[in-house]
């Protein structure tokens, strides 16, 4: 069980590694390149390690919309709107507006599916909104901002989280890697018309060790990690899972300090402190607790 907590913490550490990484991409490639270059890595990855998996098939037409939506929501919109996001605001206000998605994808699943609430989950819901709303407005200092870097990062939560909620339903008729593939395909389908080749080939005067780290960080992150995470959460729970996802606004903090030399204000202190509060608990941290003894013993 140990080696599975220490894969499932490699694996969040990854994914909070994606601020970093991205906020060292752009200043290098335009968003909207990575994005096409980091999906087309993650498509050929997905066919090469399992495409006798994927199976394109669905019973209706209202299905194949859902997946065409889910596609331009989940895959097109978020992950050009996070790498847009990156220009201007820092990992660490990016990472906690992120944190807001859990909460978010439960009041879409409230408004949509009629799905009932108790009340800790309203109560997390408000602690970490304040949280976010403080670590967002002032970034460390006694002024009110909210820029555009802001306002994308708002676009890729509530994008992922409305990703989160169509999954719901086509999971049901899809294997995880045929959905996986299909959303990552069609969404790069759907921004190939927004590029032009010369474009794309700018990319051809970007450092070596910048195309490797666009590459191999696509393939990391949002390749191997996922289907590594899809294997080894279910040995423990979601409810376990949940709480290692809560660490990837912290893990953020210390990568920015560790990389990018970025200093952490008082001001970030407390609203990572609401956030954090929140989630717990509006997640019922207390009980996650007695699940993750649970899986100990």
């Amino acid at each position: 069980m140990i080696r599975t907590y220490f894969i499932l913490l490699i694996c969040v550490s990854l994914w909070a590694s994606n601020f970093i990484i991205a906020s060292v991409l752009v200043e290098y490639v335009n968003s909207l390149t990575i994005t096409i270059i980091r999906l087309v890595c993650i498509v050929l990855f997905l066919v090469l390690i399992g495409y006798r998996q994927i199976q394109l098939k669905l019973p209706t037409v209202k299905l194949w919309l859902l997946l065409m939506f889910a596609a331009l929501l989940g895959v097109s919109i978020n992950h050009y709107s996070f790498f847009k996001s990156m220009e201007t605001t820092t990992p660490i206000v990016a990472a906690y507006i992120l944190a807001l998605t859990p909460i978010t994808t439960g009041i879409l699943n409230k408004m949509l599916f009629k799905e009932k609430k108790p009340r800790s989950f309203w109560l997390g819901s408000v602690l970490s909104f304040i949280g976010v709303i403080i670590i967002v407005s002032f970034k460390g200092e006694i002024h009110f901002t909210f820029g555009t870097g802001e306002l994308f990062s708002v676009l890729t939560m509530v994008s992922f989280a409305g990703f989160l909620v169509c999954l719901q339903v086509l999971s049901k008729d899809m294997n995880s890697l045929t959905l996986t593939f299909s959303t990552v395909f069609f969404g790069l389908l759907f921004l190939l018309p927004f590029s032009s080749i010369p474009q794309l080939t700018e990319i051809r005067n970007v450092e070596s060790p910048i195309l490797v780290l666009l590459v191999v960080s696509a393939i990391l992150i949002h390749g191997l990690s996922n289907l590594v995470w899809n294997k080894e959460m279910p040995k423990v729970g979601a409810s376990v899972g949940a709480l290692f996802l809560n660490l990837e606004p912290l893990i953020t903090i210390a990568l920015s300090f560790i990389f990018l030399g970025d200093g952490i204000s008082a001001v970030q202190i407390i609203g990572s402190v609401f956030v954090l509060c929140g989630i717990a608990v509006s997640l019922n941290f207390f009980n996650m607790q007695r699940s993750f003894r649970n899986s100990m013993n």
